[in-house]
């Protein structure tokens, strides 16, 4: 992550502790279910946030890494372990690129919901790779976008707005291009969606009222494909209800 993202979500570590789509939503049911597919001596889990996915794993895990670059999520992270009583997981400081572990030390690496703010995503999955036994486990899921170019823009758009530490959502063809590339064989893939909200989506990153009613309007004009393709609805108080879309895979490393 970048500097900007540090930042960012040591600023806003208390909102996505209270985050519906953070700390529920289908995808993090699917990696749980992906990862019951087997059991593991030591797991890592990179841009934990607030621990959600770390916690979900654990049960399949004797311990595990829960780790971020910010320490604001990894505050909040302390806190709910506590809350739940999950003893078998650690708090660590690290950068998903530069993962400070020896070659093959983790039987299962996850990331849910954090890639699309990463500098460098080929980087980041050469190091899980790295770090990674034979025959381990990789979690991802992350926010994707449309296949369609046009329709692309108009989110990668959107977001980088909303939250400037954003950085690039690749679409489902290129995930599965870049995990494939990094030298993992992918198993298992599920496509599921993120349910929101427009005010309470702009209220989790803090975003500044000027964008904010930027924000607004582009939501208010967006084409008829637009918003078929992101399920945009108007709701009552000037809202809107939207998805984007998430793309999770287990995949093995060879």
């Amino acid at each position: 992550m970048t500097t900007d993202s540090k930042e960012q979500f040591n600023r806003q570590a208390n909102q996505y502790a209270t985050s519906v789509p953070h700390s529920t939503g289908e995808s993090l049911s699917i990696l749980a279910d992906f990862a019951a597919l087997d059991r593991y001596t030591l797991g890592l889990d990179i841009a934990t946030g607030p621990g959600f996915t770390a916690f979900a794993i654990a049960r399949y895990c004797q311990s595990v890494i829960a780790s971020d670059i910010a320490e604001g999520m990894l505050k909040q992270a302390r806190k709910i372990a506590a809350e739940r009583n999950v003893t078998n997981v650690r708090f660590e400081t690290i950068d998903a690129q530069n993962i400070p572990y020896p070659d093959a030390s983790f039987d299962i690496i996850t990331c849910r919901t954090a890639p699309h703010h990463f500098p460098d995503i080929p980087r980041f999955l050469s190091e899980v790779h790295r770090a990674l036994k034979p025959n381990g486990t990789f979690l991802l899921c992350d926010t994707t976008t449309s296949e369609s170019p046009e329709l692309a823009v108009w989110h990668q758009r959107a977001e980088a707005l909303r939250d400037p530490s954003h950085v690039y959502a690749p679409n489902p063809t290129q995930w599965r291009n870049l995990v494939t590339e990094a030298g993992f064989h992918i198993t298992h893939e599920q496509p599921t969606e993120v349910n929101m909200t427009f005010w309470n989506w702009v209220e989790r990153s803090g975003t500044p009222k000027p964008t904010i009613d930027q924000l607004h309007r582009d939501f208010s004009i967006s084409s008829a494909p637009v918003k078929n393709e992101y399920g945009i609805a108007n709701l009552d108080d000037n809202d809107f209800s939207f998805h984007w879309p998430v793309f999770t895979c287990r995949a093995l490393k060879p």
